[in-house]
């Protein structure tokens, strides 16, 4: 062989071993990456967040109510049977030990244990941290922040320093309240599992096992129910930013009447951007039907929506899972 030659094959090897070594030390890398941000996440929550079982007696005392003239219209989301009895009980002042600790429950499913946050450890993590995420079917807790746009989160954890796996981050348009008809929250799809990563893998079981949600403010805790799992481009309606004046539960009623979704009746019409009016239970149904696992809407469901967003199989699509409030308690 030519002197050439052999140092062509040198040469060549030698190229061959630095790709390999550079893609090695990459996945390490990027593989410690994931790692420590899912290490960052664990710590906060072990470090800031309990869980509590919610009671039916517990509800009466801190729920909050969808508006003062509930009563008034005959709209009570208290609708499972166990419910009803315990509020007899409670008239009659016959409830006792066993009916107070009763697990709450609403069609049938156990409301899962609400978390509990420390909010001043909490914000030691980040200033822009606005909620906490707990959605117990997909073992998925985390925090939830809300920049000054919506690209610094894609790679920075609540704390600020730079990370892959980035956080949960909600739409810049939104108010940080949760009172929007619809709240959008970004998440990446992570291929270890982690963040949205579960959504891909969700399946009719595991939301048969527990189809409820927890979002918690300083304020309150939101209970939802998941109402749909769907592929959209990423213009899709799904991504609707309704407009209303003021409270939206405030503002349906005053348009309607009802403090629940009027499912049975015509539907509730608000300003949008880009539109004279758009239906808000119209939006609501459409989105349901998009659903490829079925997630039938409770009659007890507010006209309020969250919207979890990430990345799907092709570049414009998106998968996104919505659930629908159903009950809010106080913090």
């Amino acid at each position: 062989m030519k002197n050439h030659e052999k140092n062509f094959t040198v040469l060549a090897i030698l190229l061959t071993l630095v790709l390999v070594t550079a893609a090695g030390v990459y996945l390490i890398y990027r593989a410690w990456d994931y790692w420590s941000a899912d290490e960052t996440y664990a710590n906060l929550g072990r470090s800031a967040v309990q869980k509590m079982k919610v009671t039916g007696q517990q509800r009466g005392d801190d729920e909050i109510p969808v508006s003062e003239n509930s009563a008034e219209n005959g709209v009570d989301d208290r609708n499972d049977s166990q419910t009803a009895g315990q509020d007899s009980a409670e008239r009659d002042g016959h409830i006792g030990a066993k009916e107070d600790r009763a697990i709450e429950t609403i069609d049938g499913k156990a409301v899962p244990d609400k978390p509990v946050i420390d909010w001043c450890e909490l914000m030691k993590s980040g200033k822009d941290i606005v909620a906490w995420l707990d959605i117990p079917a997909l073992g998925i807790a985390y925090p939830v922040v809300q920049g000054d746009d919506n690209s610094y989160y894609l790679h920075h954890l609540p704390n600020g320093d730079y990370k892959n796996a980035g956080s949960l981050f909600m739409e810049v348009s939104n108010r940080p309240d949760f009172s929007d008809v619809n709240t959008v929250i970004y998440g990446h799809n992570m291929d270890n599992g982690s963040m949205f990563g579960k959504f891909r893998n969700m399946t009719d079981e595991d939301y048969r096992r527990q189809p409820f949600m927890w979002i918690c403010t300083k304020e309150k805790a939101c209970l939802y129910k998941m109402m749909s799992l769907h592929i959209s481009h990423v213009d899709d309606e799904s991504y609707t930013l309704f407009e209303l004046d003021g409270n939206t539960d405030e503002a349906i009623h005053e348009k309607t009447g009802e403090t629940v979704i009027p499912l049975n009746k015509d539907a509730v019409s608000v300003s949008t951007p880009g539109s004279d009016f758009r239906s808000v239970t119209k939006w609501i149904r459409d989105e349901n039907r998009k659903s490829y696992i079925d997630m039938p809407i409770p009659d007890s469901a507010r006209c309020r929506v969250v919207t979890l967003s990430t990345c799907a199989s092709y570049s414009d699509e998106r998968r996104v899972l919505q659930a629908i409030l159903v009950r809010e308690y106080a913090s």
